[in-house]
């Protein structure tokens, strides 16, 4: 049945035989940016970390080999749109995994919302929980006010009570700004200032100096990837002494300029490798194959490949209501050893982590970044079931 593989941008795994039965058929389309800014996060390492979810599992649920399909969206709603109906109208995909692009998430829940095939998404934005939220779809990551309390929270407590933000002039960068500003000012700090950059920005020294000047505590970095490594280089170059508060903070960004570049950083993260002995023996397994730690991407698409798969063989079958129904009755199991829970509108309720950056004396070597500090429990910053507009959320 599934002997058609796309080309080009789409590589094709098949695990075991291609003839299985229809209630049985159990096909994975990974659709993530497998080029570009986020591909070291959540690439080609988290597909890796996918795969081990299903080799552990066994490679078969119900009797029957699992399929899994991969495709770069590139970050382009259109291309995203229209894998995602071929993998649906011709190859049979039950579970869209990983989705880790807002736009191209936003455009696919319109595609799957009244078919039977479930989405997976690490895409944050907050229409998808609400307006745009599905019976089938399960947000993977907190979304942008979720992860706007979670790291500015642990530092207000910490008294960083003064803030200045560097935002990337985005959507996404504007309603992270927005929803920490909440945060922080709900909890009696103070926003001293902030500046949009553009796209194009290179050199961010005037805006540090300027929260240098008008003493803030923490800068809170409403950006990612290699501006955010730039404003940390010319952080430490012009001697910053503000905490820097990066909202999406990965291993690999760290790696790509170096520890002794990340001082004086602290986050959230929803999980570290080195947190405790469960954390430290599956980076164990993933480093074995993959040749380094997982990031919070590869561990995140494991532990839901693992509960999808668990509710398949629990249902018997691929009825995405039985099956989304199973996942939001079952707590997920974490590979730190906790739990977590999945509500109607599609929110995972689970606590994330502190941290802060080690110096590189602490660093016993390649991916030893991080302390962790403390535990912010979900359910300080989950988003209010109540106020939720997502029509599946109530009742």
């Amino acid at each position: 049945m599934k002997t058609n593989w796309l080309k080009a941008a789409v590589s094709a795994i098949a695990l075991g035989a291609m003839s299985l039965p229809a209630y049985a058929d159990v096909t994975i389309g990974y659709l993530a940016q497998l080029t570009g800014g986020s591909a070291d996060l959540s690439g080609e390492s988290a597909l890796h970390a996918v795969r081990m979810a299903i080799d552990e599992f066994g490679g078969k649920v119900n009797g029957e080999p699992i399929n899994v399909l991969s495709a770069d969206h590139m970050g382009k709603a259109d291309v995203g749109m229209s894998i995602a109906r071929e993998w649906i109208d011709q190859k049979g995909v039950n579970l869209l995994l990983n989705v880790d692009n807002s736009a191209v998430a936003l455009a696919v829940s319109d595609l799957i919302r009244d078919k039977n095939v479930s989405m997976m998404m690490a895409a944050a934005s907050t229409k998808l929980i609400n307006e745009k939220c599905g019976p089938h779809q399960v947000m993977t990551v907190l979304d942008t006010a979720s992860v706007a309390r979670a790291v500015v929270l642990p530092q207000l407590k910490a008294g960083g009570k003064k803030w200045f933000f560097i935002t990337v002039d985005y959507a996404l960068g504007h309603e992270l700004q927005a929803r920490a500003t909440e945060a922080i000012t709900a909890a009696g700090g103070e926003v001293v200032g902030g500046v949009a950059h553009t796209p194009t920005t290179t050199d961010f020294s005037a805006y540090l100096l300027q929260a240098q000047a008008l003493g803030a505590t923490n800068i809170a970095l409403a950006t990612f990837g290699s501006w955010q490594n730039t404003i940390a280089k010319q952080a430490q170059e012009f001697g910053v002494k503000a905490t820097l508060s990066p909202f999406y903070l990965t291993d690999t960004d760290v790696k790509s300029v170096g520890l002794d570049t990340f001082q004086g950083v602290s986050g959230t993260i929803q999980f570290y490798w080195d947190t405790n002995d469960q954390t430290r023996a599956f980076a164990k397994r993933y480093e074995a194959s993959y040749g380094r730690p997982p990031t919070w991407a590869a561990a995140g698409n494991y532990e839901y490949t693992r509960h999808y798969l668990r509710a398949v063989d629990a249902v018997d079958g691929t009825d995405a209501d039985k099956i989304h129904a199973w996942m939001r009755e079952h707590p997920m199991e974490l590979i730190n050893g906790s739990t977590a829970t999945i509500r109607k509108d599609g929110v995972t309720v689970r606590d994330v982590f502190s941290y802060r950056t080690k110096t590189p004396a602490e660093s016993k070597g390649d991916w030893d970044y991080l302390v962790i500090t403390g535990t912010v429990p979900g359910d300080e910053v989950k988003p209010d079931l109540a106020q939720s507009t997502c029509p599946y959320a109530k009742g």
